[in-house]
């Protein structure tokens, strides 16, 4: 997950054009790509990832946590109304090889934290500020304890950190 320095995923309005000056590849982006077989992401974030072009994860199974059906989705995208604990498990159980990127949406990643379905938490904290805006995680988050695996430093100011979530 992008973060501003200052604790934001998206301006207020939900814009990450903020991020538009930083290339992800040049982060290992392609080389974590490489490692997920699904991902999940709430609605806002999926009619969002639509605006920006082509997605880089074609055929990467997707699920869509939302109530409403999808238009003019990829063969590998469903959507879902389902409770994050059974999304999990049919996850879990899916023979689709890689990990599960819970991507973009602060309340889906807050869903999966607080059902324990959360392991690992990667940041990548962009040198730019803000001032106000949507926070990674908001109110209601679970209190979570961390232990901090990996962390990396970047010519173009980005730091990423890996921290496993201890339970």
């Amino acid at each position: 997950m992008a973060i501003s320095l200052d604790g934001f995923i998206a301006s207020p309005d939900g814009n990450v054009h903020w991020l538009e000056a930083y290339d992800p590849y040049q982060v290992g982006f392609g080389e974590f790509l490489g490692s997920v077989g699904a991902i999940v992401m709430g609605r806002r974030s999926y009619e969002q990832m639509l605006t920006f072009g082509p997605s880089p994860w074609d055929g990467k199974r997707t699920i869509v946590i939302t109530r409403r059906p999808l238009k003019d989705a990829a063969a590998a995208t469903t959507a879902s109304a389902d409770p994050v604990d059974t999304i999990a498990d049919r996850l879990a159980v899916d023979t689709t090889p890689g990990d599960v990127w819970v991507f973009g949406g602060g309340e889906v990643a807050r869903a999966f934290l607080a059902a324990g379905r959360l392991d690992t938490l990667e940041l990548c904290i962009v040198p730019h500020l803000i001032g106000q805006g949507i926070p990674l995680f908001g109110g209601g988050t679970q209190p979570s304890n961390l232990r901090l695996t990996r962390s990396r430093q970047y010519p173009n100011g980005l730091v990423c950190l890996d921290y496993d979530v201890l339970r």
